[in-house]
């Protein structure tokens, strides 16, 4: 809905969460795990499970930022990726990968069972379709290869969508569940016994062995970044792994589907289910478009709508929001160690909009690799890999992009001055010679704040829908008051004067 904060999300709105206290001085733990979302939070629970105590320190509230904003799926379906991952990676990798999803979808369940989760788990089937006749060898590829990873896939035409396929790959035991809901309940579970859970507590500096917050500190064996991407310089994660957004809605549906569904073919659109007081919604998402453009985050959003509204006879959308993820170059999610020898930091980022499965999994791998054991999976996810295997150029490409954006894009526009915008519009200025990021309110203030990340020194964009600036470059998130949602930037934007 316009002038929604960043964070009103359907599952945000639907969880009652219990407050947690903010860090207060200094502590020592065995290891601390900076991002209170699915990684950081299940990394913790398991690895007081090993006896370890943990500290989690969050900026904001926990399970409520990317988890929070994601479509919640239990899935190893992850489109059209697995004859991908063969191709770069070999047959044994890729079936770790497969294996990796299928137990990181597992321990969910088992970790909602064994406390008492009530997260509206699910069970339900996963489709990948086509309507593009381009794509249907692809599909009959993708399950050739998936059923050759030992995943539990098959062929079919028969979906339960309300319109024909020409072809679509259905994954048995697959899920759904409410992610804010299972987040906030895990996290529970963990305070105790010299374990903590800490909420509004912004990490502003670090090293392998220390966080300093804004509140304290926590000093520990080993220091987890479970923060979407890697915060500052660490691992130059932002270099191989760029960002993108999509947007999603929900709303309620007459036409409910008896599945988990996303389409092959651009433009990419993905949908699932969820009751809800007596409803049931319909949770969309896509296409993707690069984080603050807000041209294309429009014409993403109105498309979307109207195809939920046109095949699922939707009512009027509740929840409006843009989610954002960022994808390896060569596909396969950074998981582990920054820099080789384990003596840098524990890391898991680049999961491509799968984020559930493979946060989960990257838990798992890294609490292993926090308590000295060995995990099979690594051979797949080394997070210090020093080049990709793969995918380069699509790199350099991306940064083309961007950098078009930069040079042709908001600093050509008009308006040229806060009195020349409009209620409700936002821009990117020169004033006084500096890049200034400016929003009008629909009561005639003016919020202002520089328009260069604090991260790399990139001009952010607006997000219309959640009312942020977003950095286009490495995928930073800024409040209209210049704060920061989510890095890898930590510092927020200057505030400038508008009167």
């Amino acid at each position: 809905m316009p002038g929604s904060p960043h964070n009103r999300t359907y599952w945000n709105e639907t969880a009652t969460v219990p407050d947690l206290p903010a860090l207060s001085g200094d502590l020592e733990v065995d290891v601390a795990i900076i991002g209170g979302g699915i990684v950081g939070i299940t990394t913790a629970r398991l690895l007081k499970d090993m006896g370890q105590k943990v500290a989690v320190i969050e900026a904001r509230r926990v399970g409520q930022q990317v988890t929070g904003k994601s479509t919640a799926k239990m899935s190893s379906q992850h489109g059209i990726l697995y004859q991908t991952l063969e191709s770069k990676f070999g047959e044994d990798r890729a079936r770790l990968y497969a294996e990796a999803q299928e137990a990181g979808i597992r321990r969910i369940s088992e970790l909602a069972g064994e406390h008492g989760i009530e997260a509206d788990i699910e069970p339900m089937p996963a489709f990948t379709y086509t309507q593009d006749e381009n794509y249907v060898s692809q599909i009959e590829k993708e399950v050739e290869v998936a059923k050759r990873l030992g995943l539990p896939a098959s062929l079919t035409r028969d979906t339960g969508l309300p319109f024909d396929v020409l072809a679509a790959m259905r994954w048995d035991d697959q899920a759904q569940f409410h992610p804010v809901k299972y987040v906030s309940g895990l996290a529970a579970t963990i305070p105790g016994d010299g374990s903590h859970v800490f909420e509004k507590s912004r990490a502003v500096e670090w090293e392998p062995t220390r966080v300093v917050t804004d509140r304290g500190s926590v000093r520990a064996r080993h220091v987890v970044m479970a923060t979407h991407l890697p915060l500052g310089q660490i691992g130059m994660y932002y270099a191989i792994a760029h960002p993108h957004a999509e947007p999603v809605i929900a709303a309620p549906i007459k036409r409910v589907p008896r599945g988990m569904y996303k389409n092959a073919e651009e433009p990419g659109r993905s949908i699932r289910t969820h009751r809800h007081e007596g409803k049931v919604y319909g949770i969309a998402a896509g296409p993707t478009f690069k984080p603050g453009h807000p041209d294309d985050e429009q014409e993403s959003l109105k498309g979307l709508e109207e195809w939920l509204t046109e095949h699922f006879e939707a009512g009027p959308i509740e929840y409006r929001w843009v989610n954002e993820d960022y994808e390896a170059v060569d596909r396969a999610p950074y998981i582990g160690w920054s820099s080789k020898g384990g003596d840098g930091y524990l890391v898991a980022t680049g999961f491509a909009a799968w984020g559930i499965s493979n946060g989960t999994a990257a838990a798992m791998i890294i609490a292993d690799l926090a308590t000295g054991k060995e995990n099979k999976w690594i051979e797949i996810f080394d997070a210090s890999r020093v080049k990709p295997l793969a995918g380069a150029k699509d790199f350099v490409k991306e940064n083309v992009s961007v950098a078009a954006h930069l040079v042709g894009g908001y600093l050509s526009r008009k308006p040229k001055s806060y009195d020349e915008l409009e209620p409700g519009d936002a821009a990117i200025m020169k004033i006084d010679g500096d890049n200034v990021a400016a929003f009008k309110d629909e009561q005639g203030k003016v919020h202002a704040v520089s328009a260069v990340c604090t991260h790399m020194g990139c001009l952010v964009g607006w997000n219309a829908t959640d009312r942020t600036w977003d950095c286009p470059c490495h995928g930073s998130r800024f409040e209209l008051s210049g704060e920061v949602i989510h890095g890898p930037a930590t510092q927020p934007l200057g505030s400038k004067v508008t009167g």
